[in-house]
């Protein structure tokens, strides 16, 4: 396949913002797509001629961000269950030359120093490399990631870096200096040579075939840096030396099971100097997987914002890498511009910081986002988070994935494509109730699991000796992501679990309905998802899981002040304990600790004290 001259030229400017081009924005936007558009084709034929089967495209970067027009296109070519890690063989055009070589592009994982070293571990292997797959050292050359000059024609070739002299040396100063440098090994074509060749990506598809070997050790799936060294020794290719047997630590194998998991976040959480039971780091886990959006509330002090920012890192999202953000609301936020973006007054788009964060999730869809939305309720929610909420109800199947209808068109952002809620995107939101804060819309409760964090435990140091940390890993997005949308989709496997479940709500609407509270088909089908989950993952008895779902979705529903609130609420303790509801009882700890659904039944308890104290009720404590 012939490379023609638009895939180079159209680097040929002199502002990279294409609204300043004297041409035009569109006819820049139309050159630059074109150009992208062909580069992909590229690396795809590329790819086939490499004959690496196991080697697949894991992401070309955008032509454009936010208006600023990109100074080159390149891809990164991964094993398919190692797209989240940070190696990768790379392919890259600019004005001038075309690349091909090994990366790593984790620049933003500052805290992944160990991984790092076994990247550039692969020096150790240049000579075995170099016979197995019989590499012309002349064709290669090797550079830093933090270019000694900006001239690829001052990369030294790979026989200057054998062969050890001064320019070679200055490179491994460099890396040695910092441990987040890294060393790159690759072929670069001239502009002319890549015009004038006939097939140009059969060269880059034999450039991929012979990275491949040096791909597999700097992935570490054989051999990981001795932990002893604290350099890598450039001078000697004796293994011994400096490696021993692979332990990845940072990727979860993919046979592990839920429970597993779930075991690997409450110590990770626990390692970081913080107390959470088990059950309430498996309530979170069912509850995002029920549905990507999840409230916790409660007092303030408690640890919500720390138990998400927790849960994210210990399966790899931070906000190092960019899969966790945290997003503060403010008072004065009351429509979706605040968060989404908006048009400015000459007609260009500025984006929200959710915008963005979806754009992002969108280019890795294999791997987990998550937003934390701190005190949400500042503002009113209905106002800022509408948009979200009704798309986030669109969600459908579509070719074995889940889409929604578009949350922004293209004509408004100018983008190349519709924004929808990518499926890989998980928004949590922390909740105070005081005087400061709005309440929530049963349209809010309707479409989340509210879970609460009053639990104190001030005299708990168990946990405190916990001294060492545990290592984050690294999860794709299955282990997370729902796979029922639909009371159909949970029926053909949990038909027995469906009806038990629904029969209770069935009997609990009865009561809801002295004041209008009944829950309708989609809180019905969201509690059957939990259960359902849960019971393939067999974390919960089945009225524990129950009683979380009540907690979580129905009792959020109910306030008020008049007699219709009291006779809903002994009902609903007559439904929880089985015994009647004895107003001005010292304690009700004999009818809770015998009861179907205690957690349920204590907050019953709760808000009927308050109701008689203060004359008004609610779930939300304040």
């Amino acid at each position: 396949m012939k490379i023609k001259d638009l895939s180079f030229d159209v680097f040929e400017r002199e502002y990279f913002i294409y609204r300043k081009s004297d041409s035009g924005a569109e006819q820049v936007k139309a050159e630059y797509t074109a150009a992208w558009s062909e580069w992909k084709k590229v690396v795809s034929q590329a790819l086939l001629d490499s004959s690496c089967r196991q080697l697949d495209v894991e992401n070309t970067e955008n032509w454009q961000n936010s208006g600023n027009l990109s100074k080159r296109f390149w891809t990164r070519i991964k094993y398919k269950h190692l797209f989240e890690k940070p190696s990768c063989i790379a392919a890259m055009i600019s004005k001038d030359n075309l690349k091909v070589y090994l990366e790593w592009h984790g620049y933003k994982h500052e805290h992944l120093i160990e991984e790092r070293k076994i990247h550039n571990s692969w020096v150790l292997f240049i000579d075995d490399w170099m016979k197995t797959n019989h590499i012309n050292p002349a064709e290669y050359r090797v550079w830093i990631n933090k270019d000694l000059d900006e001239s690829y024609r001052e990369y030294i070739t790979l026989d200057e870096f054998i062969s050890n002299n001064q320019k070679a040396d200055r490179l491994k100063e460099v890396l040695n200096e910092d441990p987040q440098n890294w060393i790159r090994v690759g072929r670069v074509f001239l502009k002319s040579e890549v015009l004038n060749h006939e097939d140009i990506t059969k060269e880059m598809g034999q450039t991929i075939a012979e990275l491949e070997w040096l791909y597999q050790k700097a992935v570490g799936n054989d051999l990981i840096p001795n932990e002893a060294e604290s350099k890598i020794s450039y001078q000697s290719t004796s293994q011994e030396s400096v490696i021993k047997e692979s332990e990845d630590k940072s990727e979860l194998n993919k046979n592990n099971t839920p429970s597993e998991l779930i075991h690997h976040v409450y110590q990770y959480i626990e390692s970081k100097g913080f107390y959470y039971n088990k059950d309430e780091v498996i309530n979170l886990f069912l509850s995002l997987k029920t549905k990507p959006f999840v409230i916790l509330s409660g007092i303030s002090g408690t640890g919500k914002t720390k138990m998400v920012q927790w849960f994210a890192e210990s399966l790899g999202a931070t906000e190092e890498n960019g899969q966790f953000h945290l997003i503060p609301i403010r008072p004065d936020w009351n429509d979706g511009s605040d968060l989404l973006g908006y048009k400015d007054i000459k007609g260009d788009f500025v984006e929200g910081p959710l915008t963005r964060i979806i754009k992002k999730a969108n280019e890795s869809l294999h791997v987990p986002f998550f937003v934390l939305l701190d005190e949400m309720n500042l503002a009113r929610v209905e106002y800022y988070f509408s948009d979200i909420l009704s798309v986030m109800e669109s969600r459908k199947w579509k070719e074995n994935q889940i889409v929604t209808s578009n949350l922004l068109s293209k004509e408004i952002t100018g983008y190349e494509f519709d924004l929808k809620i990518p499926q890989n995107l998980y928004i949590i939101g922390t909740v105070n109730m005081d005087e400061t804060t709005h309440p929530f819309s049963k349209k809010v409760l309707d479409r989340a699991n509210t879970i609460e964090f009053n639990r104190v435990s001030l005299m708990e140091f168990a946990f405190l000796k916990k001294t060492k940390e545990m290592p984050w890993i690294s999860i794709r997005n299955d282990m997370l992501a729902s796979k029922y949308l639909h009371l159909k989709d949970v029926y053909q496997n949990h038909s027995e679990l469906v009806f038990t479940a629904t029969s209770m709500l069935e009997n609990i609407n009865k009561s809801l309905q002295i004041m209008n509270a009944h829950v309708g088909y989609r809180v019905r089908d969201e509690i059957c998802f939990y259960l359902a989950y849960n019971e393939e993952y067999k974390f919960l008895e089945y009225k524990e899981a129950m009683d979380n779902c009540i907690l979580q979705k129905i009792l959020p529903r109910i306030s008020g002040s008049d007699t219709r609130v009291e006779q809903l609420l002994i009902e609903l303790y007559r439904i929880f304990t089985t015994q009647d509801y004895i107003e001005g009882l010292d304690s009700y700890e004999s009818d809770l600790e015998n009861a179907e659904y205690p957690n349920s039944a204590r907050k019953v308890v709760e808000m009927l004290r308050r109701l008689h104290n203060d004359s008004f009720t609610s779930f939300w404590i304040s």
